[in-house]
């Protein structure tokens, strides 16, 4: 005997969804039979399942199959080839049986009764019955020691075609930020969810390859994001990534996107400067968000697009730009980049380049031009390619990043021009003995 499990035996659901267009599915099912089954069906799987990542619990399985030669029109008529169908005449309320003989371009049959072939017979076609080895919908089918039923079983395994991605909304007022999460579920795995206990997991995870702004007041505390009222997710480290879990049931229907509120965040203080180097001609717009305690942070973030948006003049929130952010673990800076600004120019050159006592001697200077109602922050980032260097003159305060990298934080007044210069000393004979030992 044949038993079927439907998704109505599910005593519990789970998914975890990865970032990386793939989840695991997690049932719990009570199979109950009164006469020896030798065979379960296993229904309601999704069609994009991975047959070698499925785990049985609670049943010795000898054999496991999967069933996907789903129903259509052209297998069914293909099962029917060479035998007889009907053609049903609404008007008369006829049938008219033929034998069918081609359905690659068109239906060509023969008729039983004159033998007179009908090519595209008008009517509704009627077949005797669904032929042997199509189903509705994929199943699993599993032999089993024959014996009856009275067992729950766990059941696992991987589908490809679900994945979720996380995005945010950054609202930025005069002097801090709004910020809102959304996780983005999309479910192309070939099944509905219902009422499904949910996880995500952000990070990177190897695998095989084959050839809407919120008012309320925010807080955060340890490991769990929320607002006044219940958090939507629960976040927790996870085997090297880290893991959100819903705090309620969620329904995922085939076919669908699905949107689902995890982060609020209120009254975080942000930077916002203007950053060059020496091939800009206008300076990044950036915005840098200190991910900590004292700024209603220190979350982790999984990857994902920030949305920025500021309020005009007449109140009104305008987009203002947008940018991706890495998986960013917590007490790591946000960085977004908005774009190119409009008012401000920066002219760089070598202005001089000399030898003197067997040094190198280079003189650069950046010009910044701020056209703007307010002064300007600026970040230049300049890049010393030459190996075995020293600063010896310089009009602003520098600081050294690494090795080649230098930085000034300047601000320039509104409507003025600054101008930073410098010069440095290359020792490239210090660099050849270095190179020759």
């Amino acid at each position: 005997m044949r038993y079927k499990s439907t998704n109505e035996h599910n005593k519990k659901l789970s998914i975890t969804i990865y970032n990386d267009d793939f989840g695991l599915v997690k049932e719990e099912r009570l199979l109950v039979s009164q006469e020896a089954c030798e065979e379960i069906q296993y229904l309601d799987v999704v069609k994009k399942i991975e047959t070698d990542s499925i785990i049985v619990a609670g049943v010795p399985v000898l054999e496991l199959n999967y069933d996907f030669d789903l129903v259509s029109k052209a297998k069914l008529l293909e099962k029917y080839l060479d035998k007889t169908i009907y053609i049903f005449d609404k008007e008369t309320q006829e049938k008219m049986p033929i034998r069918l003989l081609s359905v690659s371009d068109g239906i060509i049959g023969e008729r039983t009764d004159t033998k007179e072939i009908v090519i595209n017979p008008e009517g509704e076609l009627v077949l005797p019955s669904l032929p042997e080895g199509l189903i509705a919908k994929p199943a699993l089918l599993w032999k089993v020691p024959k014996s009856a039923l009275d067992q729950q079983i766990n059941v696992s395994y991987l589908t490809k075609g679900i994945s979720w991605d996380a995005n945010y909304v950054l609202n930025l007022q005069e002097r801090s930020f709004q910020l809102t999460g959304w996780v983005a579920i999309n479910n192309q795995s070939g099944a509905a969810f219902q009422n499904a206990e949910l996880k995500l997991i952000a990070g990177e995870i190897n695998r095989v390859e084959e050839i809407k702004l919120l008012e309320p007041d925010y807080h955060y505390k340890e490991g769990v994001v929320y607002s006044e009222s219940e958090p939507s997710f629960e976040e927790k480290s996870f085997a090297d990534q880290h893991m959100y879990t819903l705090n309620r049931p969620v329904t995922i229907k085939d076919a669908q996107e699905k949107q689902i509120n995890f982060l609020n965040v209120a009254d975080g203080a942000y930077r916002k400067f203007y950053e060059v180097n020496r091939y800009s001609e206008k300076p990044d717009i950036k915005v840098e968000i200190e991910n900590s305690k004292e700024n209603n942070l220190e979350i982790p973030l999984p990857k994902g697009k920030v949305k920025l948006y500021q309020a005009d003049s007449d109140g009104l929130l305008e987009f203002v730009g947008e940018d991706s952010i890495p998986h960013t673990a917590k007490k790591q800076p946000i960085s977004l980049n908005l774009g190119k600004a409009f008012d401000i120019g920066c002219e760089s050159l070598e202005t001089d380049r000399s030898k003197e006592d067997g040094l190198e001697l280079i003189e650069y200077e950046y010009r910044i031009q701020n056209h703007k109602d307010e002064a300007a922050p600026i970040k230049i980032d300049h890049r010393i390619h030459e190996r075995g260097w020293e600063m010896v003159e310089c009009s602003h305060v520098y600081s050294k990043l690494d090795s080649s990298t230098i930085n000034f934080l300047v601000d320039v007044g509104a409507d003025a021009t600054a101008v930073i210069t410098f010069k440095y000393a290359v020792d490239h004979s210090l660099y050849i003995k270095r190179k020759t030992k």
